[in-house]
């Protein structure tokens, strides 16, 4: 009996043991099969983020390798027009150096044309002079050669197309200028714009004047008062006078008022604005010879 139960306690023991070691072994393959799952779902998800990831480094690199062609291209493009300025520069400098070359020889032209034509017109101004003196030469021996065929010994005579009146030769113009430019000219010739005297003499020059207006040396221009040209002051006779003269009129579109005196077509006076082209009477010395 003894035997029996010990073989009964020992199988029991072996049974007990088995439950043990097979309870064991199941917990064991559970949580084995715990961890292999998690291990399973973390690689897939790793997996995942790496995909993304690569995904996105790949678009990066290609992005960044497109935007590098762009700006190879466009700094291709740069370099190319830059040198394309460089060589239009280059080409403007040469023809700026090449017009500043010619322009020295141009103004070296210039200059040399603008001395011989002050050269010129010196030696024409020369020659005028010389023709006058010429002319008045001419004029005194035909005075001189009349004197000598009238027996006269005190003859006075005057310039071609100029009259003789007493001891003065006037001439009366045909063409019309401003009361300036009639007074140079009078003195170009060595006379003077006319300065009336006495009575005798302003009758024999309205007789040569009418009909025509015909400038002579009166105005007030220079100081507000009438005065002759050699500074002598008119005194003034309203008889000599167009009626209502003189009113230094200003209504006449011209500038100023009426600053120069002229003789009207019945030989009284008028004043009227300088700057009109009248006829004029220049007034100078006979020959005596």
């Amino acid at each position: 009996m003894r035997d029996t139960s010990a073989t009964h306690d020992d199988e029991h023991d072996d049974f007990d043991d088995f439950d043990t070691r097979d309870s064991t072994a199941f917990w064991r393959k559970e949580g084995s099969l715990s961890v292999t799952a998690a291990s399973l779902g973390c690689s897939r998800w790793c997996v995942c983020v790496f995909t993304v990831l690569a995904v996105l480094l790949l678009a990066i690199i290609i992005s960044i390798s497109l935007t590098r062609m762009q700006v190879d291209r466009r700094f291709s493009a740069v370099e190319s027009d830059m040198k394309n300025l460089s060589q239009s520069l280059v080409s403007l400098m040469s023809k700026i150096q090449h017009l500043e070359n010619h322009g020295a020889e141009v103004v070296r032209g210039v200059n040399g044309l603008r001395l011989s034509l002050n050269s010129l017109q010196t030696q024409a101004q020369d020659f005028f002079t010389e023709v006058d003196n010429i002319q008045e030469a001419v004029t005194q021996l035909k005075c001189r050669f009349n004197a000598l065929q009238n027996n006269n010994t005190q003859h006075q005579c005057c310039p071609s197309d100029w009259q003789l009146f007493f001891s003065h030769c006037y001439y009366f113009s045909d063409n019309g200028k401003s009361w300036n430019e009639a007074r140079d000219t009078c003195v170009n010739m060595k006379a003077e714009l006319l300065i009336l005297k006495n009575k005798e003499e302003k009758e024999f020059v309205i007789k040569n004047t009418r009909p025509f207006y015909y400038w002579f040396g009166l105005s007030d221009e220079r100081t507000g008062q009438w005065e002759w040209l050699d500074g002598t002051l008119y005194e003034m006779d309203e008889s000599e006078w167009m009626p209502g003269q003189p009113d230094n009129w200003q209504l006449h579109g011209l500038g100023g008022g009426e600053d120069c005196a002229h003789f009207h077509s019945d030989g009284r006076y008028n004043d009227d604005h300088c700057s009109r082209n009248y006829r004029f009477v220049c007034k100078s010395h006979v020959y005596t010879v």
